[in-house]
């Protein structure tokens, strides 16, 4: 396969990424909407963490979607599921803040984790349209909507640091609902890039060689080995983020744990260094290839238990800064060169159909992930 790179000249191809990366951002950016505003989640449920609960019903409901999409739908239909899926994350973008408005902590759960199945469902769409329409171009595509994921997570933490910063504590719950109707905004801009790539005869020329296809046996054969692998790293995030990453406190700022400030610049500045890992995937593979890409995820594993004995007993702010950034570098690089070498494991009419199901190991790794986050707040009290 041919790879590309930050480098590339073309001016065509460099055009396609960027609005590739646009894509990976704007279908992203919802999931890290429901993650980053922990402080809002706090006050609106102050007697459990729900973050455990976004979680599991977000990769739940996502991975039953993508199941469906990958093994009964097949790859057929971008225009209506990207921008579908795209206006169906505006409009529960938009309404999540009137869950505040309700007195009933209930319904308030019920209406948080109901809007969360409603971003999965379409997030899940989204994820196996474009990683489908991004495995159909010969380079580079891939790792730029990696890229664009990574970046709305960057600026989801930016658009929370900001509009907890412009609000006084006593205006948190106005604070989140700018925050959330900001995202909606950035969501459905992402609306014009679609239409815009699709309509660029470069697009046009890889969508009329590309045929519908269904995922078989004989491509799972080629391929299970590295999307297992996919699904381990994966895995390896979610079960530390972001709960247990927001449950850490400072110790040598303790009055950044009274104001909910700590939580945030964690999450901020592993939104930050996994941005970097994915640029630096784009860049350079170092050699990784499907034969060797097991050896850095399966090193990841070893951040699990470092950072639940950090959650149990923080000894230093330093160590918590060290295990979130080797988490965010290693996530955004492995992660990207993970999904990525998958297609050097197939025939290029294959591509696509490849790309929908690293988009459902993607996910599976999240639940899988989620799980073990579960577990490990119910073993280790976090």
């Amino acid at each position: 396969m041919e790879y590309a790179s930050l480098t590339d000249h073309d001016d065509t191809s460099h055009k396609c990424n960027v609005l590739f990366a646009v894509l990976g951002f704007a279908y992203l950016f919802p999931f890290w909407a429901l993650v980053q505003p922990v402080d809002y989640w706090h006050e609106l449920f102050p007697t459990f963490n729900v973050e455990f609960n976004i979680s599991l019903a977000y990769t739940v409901t996502s991975v039953a979607t993508l199941a469906w999409v990958v093994f009964v739908s097949g790859v057929r239909g971008h225009k209506l599921r990207i921008v579908g899926g795209l206006l169906t994350q505006v409009v529960v973008l938009a309404v999540l803040p009137l869950a505040s408005l309700l007195q009933s902590p209930t319904a308030r759960h019920v209406m948080v984790l109901t809007s969360t199945a409603a971003i999965a469902v379409a997030t899940a769409v989204l994820d196996s349209s474009v990683f489908g329409l991004a495995a159909l171009f010969p380079k580079g595509a891939i790792e730029y909507v990696q890229f664009g994921m990574g970046v709305s997570g960057l600026v989801t933490a930016v658009f929370r640091v900001v509009s907890k910063a412009c609000f006084p504590p006593t205006m948190l719950t106005v604070a989140t609902t700018a925050y959330f109707l900001a995202g909606a905004v950035a969501v459905g801009s992402a609306v014009v890039a679609y239409f815009v790539l699709i309509n660029l005869p470069r697009t046009q020329h890889y969508l009329r060689a590309a045929s519908t296809q269904h995922v078989d046996w004989s491509l799972l054969s080629k391929v299970w080995r590295n999307e297992a692998l996919v699904v381990v790293n994966y895995a390896t995030t979610l079960a530390v983020y972001p709960g247990i990453v927001s449950g850490l406190y400072s110790i040598q700022y303790p009055s950044l744990n009274a104001n909910e400030w700590w939580p945030l610049i964690l999450l901020t500045l592993y939104a930050a260094f996994e941005v970097v890992g994915r640029y630096g995937a784009a860049w350079s593979h170092c050699g990784v290839t499907p034969d060797t890409v097991w050896r850095p995820v399966v090193a990841r594993l070893a951040l699990i238990p470092a950072l639940v004995c950090t959650a149990q007993h923080v000894w230093h702010d330093v160590i918590s800064v060290a295990l979130i950034t080797t988490l965010a570098l290693s996530n955004g690089y492995v992660g990207t060169l993970a999904v990525v070498v998958v297609n050097d494991c197939v025939d290029k009419p294959e591509r696509a159909a490849a790309g929908m199901i690293s988009s459902l190991c993607i996910n599976i790794g999240l639940i899988v992930g989620a799980a073990i986050a579960f577990c490990l707040a119910l073993l280790f009290h976090l």
